[in-house]
């Protein structure tokens, strides 16, 4: 009895310490989880410029087609362009196809081909520059690529010549993209701007911007036909006495 008695306790105690073993062995396996659980939720993501939509190969990169995206930093390579290269990129080539959502790198990028702002001209225009006030660029919402039609300061219904229509703008200081202007401060009000003008509406302009020009934002639309004023017919009346006195030399 003895013998069979100190086998059940040493059957019980093995099992007591198979249980306690196994019992830590749970609770760190459960603590090794949570603390890998909490990493993950601790763990840093970092903003990273993504394409908004695919874009083919040679197409421009323009603000409107990038991203941000937040990755673990874990995932994240050191060649992908953050938010703040943003402006750095626009204006370059897409070097190859690019997926939407695909995370931009410089190997996915291009220069574009050089273009001088005079192949913006279309074939007998030229460009002219001017100073502009804040009134003449409506407060700032004047924006390159617009129709505008200029009027001089010196405008008589009389005469004509003085009045300007469809007139493009083609630059606003030394931004020739619209994209480009946008990224500037929101306080920022260019002071000079380039129009784009036949040779004759050149030369009329030359004379206008001497008294000074208002500046009229058309509809991107319209398309504004110049009136010929009718000119004033100024009528005589020759005195009748006058008249009479000379009839009598002859």
């Amino acid at each position: 009895m003895a013998a069979q008695r100190i086998k059940i306790i040493s059957i019980f105690s093995f099992a007591l310490l198979l249980s306690l073993a196994s019992y830590e062995l749970v609770q760190e396996y459960v603590a090794e989880q949570t603390s890998k659980e909490i990493q993950q939720h601790q763990e840093q993501f970092i903003d990273v410029l993504v394409s908004r939509q695919s874009i083919v190969a040679g197409d421009i990169i323009e603000s409107a087609v990038l991203a941000k995206r937040s990755y673990p930093q874990t995932l994240v390579q050191d060649s992908w362009l953050r938010p703040e290269d943003a402006e750095l990129i626009i204006g370059l080539a897409a070097a190859r196809f690019i997926e939407k959502g695909e995370p931009l790198s410089p190997d996915t990028l291009e220069p574009l081909a050089a273009k001088t702002f005079s192949e913006n001209l279309e074939r007998e225009y030229v460009a002219v520059t001017s100073m502009i006030s804040k009134p003449q660029l409506h407060n700032g919402l004047l924006q390159i690529g617009d129709q505008v039609t200029l009027v001089s300061a010196g405008f008589n219904a009389q005469e004509d010549g003085l009045m300007l229509n469809n007139i493009e703008v083609l630059a606003l200081d030394y931004y020739s993209q619209p994209n480009h202007l946008a990224l500037t401060n929101n306080d920022y009000l260019p002071s000079t701007i380039t129009f784009a003008f036949s040779t004759a509406q050149a030369l009329t302009f030359e004379q206008m911007r001497r008294q000074g020009f208002a500046v009229w934002l058309q509809h991107p639309q319209s398309q504004i036909q110049t009136t010929t004023r009718a000119k004033t017919i100024a009528i005589h009346y020759l005195n009748a006495d006058k008249e009479v006195a000379n009839a009598n030399i002859f």
